[in-house]
């Protein structure tokens, strides 16, 4: 098993917050619902805690293609299935139920494969949950349109990031707050809100160069060469600007989360 690219719950804070809230209670047939490599990589470590089995879902071919491979070089695709599909279109998975289902950063990516279908998800991934079982959705808070100080840089970022996507002909991930998933959750007949736990973003200059490239990666595809040199002045004033914010060091804005709700149990009449 490539044991150096395993994710395990003590080295990252948010599936650690999943293992500490599923505590000594077994992960049993366990459905990714939108995986990628890292949370694969986390899944993998869980025949340890009482995983009997995993589905990982994706929309993009490439994906699963990649995901596929990585689990075979892990040792954990036999007996296990990686889908291709979409949540609203056709998607055959291999189990009615599962006893854990996870929602890493998945509504957010929706607008990209299931645009407008944001609120349908909850109650869709509810039905798949075995009674008792734990739904766990990890997502960003929102990056809002401005803050005051060095953070702003941020949301500049965020903001000239977005647009490059759309002029590139691509779709942006649109991340839900909070307390929208909270309200969802309540809104979802036999699902109920267990816990939510609040995870502070640290930027160093890296983080937000990271941003910034993906904005360049998008260039090439823009209608006009003029355009994309122009935005390229743009971009390169934003890294010296996130230069600027972080030469005293990082700092911590905005948050991600994960939300844990449970499916009741069925009474028997």
């Amino acid at each position: 098993m490539g044991e150096q690219k395993l994710v395990y719950g003590k080295d990252d804070l948010l599936f650690g917050c999943i293992e500490n809230q599923q505590a000594d209670v077994p992960f049993g047939d366990v459905l990714d619902a939108g995986t990628g490599m890292h949370s694969l990589r986390w899944i993998a470590t869980l025949g340890a805690k009482g995983m009997t089995s995993y589905t990982a879902i994706t929309a993009d071919a490439t994906m699963q293609r990649n995901v596929q491979q990585e689990a075979n070089h892990l040792g954990v695709l036999e007996g296990n299935h990686v889908v291709i599909g979409n949540w609203f279109g056709e998607l055959d998975l291999p189990r009615q139920q599962y006893d854990v289902i996870l929602a890493d950063y998945l509504i957010g990516a929706m607008d990209g494969f299931s645009p407008y279908r944001q609120d349908e998800m909850i109650p869709k991934l509810m039905n798949l949950l075995k009674p008792g079982g734990r739904l766990y959705i990890v997502a960003l808070e929102p990056i809002p349109d401005k803050t005051d100080g060095r953070a702003n840089v941020i949301c500049k970022v965020r903001q000239v990031r977005d647009a490059c996507i759309l002029l590139a002909g691509h779709r942006c991930y649109r991340e839900y707050p909070a307390d929208w998933i909270q309200s969802q959750i309540k809104s979802t007949p036999n699902l109920v809100i267990k816990e939510t736990h609040k995870f502070p973003i640290l930027y160093r200059f890296n983080t937000v160069q990271r941003q910034i490239n993906v904005a360049r990666s998008k260039l090439p595809l823009f209608a006009t060469p003029a355009l994309a040199s122009s935005m390229k002045g743009v971009l390169d004033d934003l890294e010296q600007q996130a230069k600027k914010a972080t030469s005293e060091g990082p700092f911590k804005f905005g948050f991600d989360y994960v939300i844990s709700a449970e499916k009741e149990e069925e009474i028997a009449e």
